[in-house]
């Protein structure tokens, strides 16, 4: 009888730590869905204060659409969610946040970021600027570099890259990387350790980014003194 009396004790142990494991588990799972609920309630006030269209979805198949950005070719799984667009002045932009996996079954890890995307005439150079704040995802297109510019690796266009750096100080210090490609801006960050995250704080510095970008026009001797170059009429 105490045997009996002990494995049913043991029995009754297990299914309350089963239940409390279950319970807890909805109760994370619930709060996560709460969470991402009114992240995307912020987005889309915050993006109809701009003018802007707001999706909770992906109306564009931006993995499909970006799909030769070093960061949408990254991993496997590519996702993305709370897509704004629109137009900002003469530039069409969109901003979105974007998740993509590494590994499968228990290895398995998810990567997640805020973009934004500047779609324009930028006839310049193709650049890819990785930030080493993100050193540890860099992906392959960003892992034979060409040179280093403060906090950035780069690939392509030397003279271009100094530009960008001293362009967008306030970018490389919150650990933006970026990419010009195909006349097309992009930025991004890398967002998996941050509790808060609102994109749309930095549309209007990402406009003028590419409004600067635009402008830009190098010197004669960029191969020797790369800091020579300018947006425009201002140095770099």
């Amino acid at each position: 009888d105490d045997l009996r009396l002990a494995g049913n004790t043991m029995e009754i142990a297990l299914m309350a730590v089963l239940v409390i494991a279950l319970c807890g588990a909805v109760v994370s799972f619930s709060m996560m869905g709460l969470r991402h609920y009114w992240r995307s309630k912020a987005l889309a006030r915050h993006c109809h204060e701009h003018g802007l269209r707001f999706s909770r979805d992906d109306p564009f198949d931006i993995p499909h659409l970006y799909g030769n950005f070093a960061l949408v070719a990254s991993g496997h799984s590519p996702r993305a969610s709370n897509v704004t667009h629109g137009h900002i002045e003469s530039w069409h932009l969109r901003a979105f946040d974007f998740r993509y996996e590494l590994g499968h079954g228990t290895l398995r890890t998810t990567r997640r970021y805020c973009a934004i995307v500047i779609d324009g005439e930028m006839n310049v150079p193709e650049v890819l600027m990785w930030n080493d704040a993100d050193a540890t995802d860099t992906p392959l297109q960003a892992r034979q570099i060409d040179g280093h510019v403060g906090r950035w690796s780069f690939t392509g266009d030397a003279a271009l890259a100094g530009c960008l750096r001293n362009a967008a100080t306030s970018m490389e210090q919150e650990g933006f990387s970026l990419q010009l490609r195909g006349g097309s801006l992009m930025l991004y960050l890398s967002v998996s350790h941050r509790k808060k995250w609102d994109y749309t704080a930095w549309l209007e510095p990402a406009i003028q980014l590419a409004s600067r970008i635009k402008a830009y026009r190098p010197s004669r001797d960029d191969a020797q003194a790369p800091a020579a170059s300018s947006f425009g009429e201002q140095t770099c």
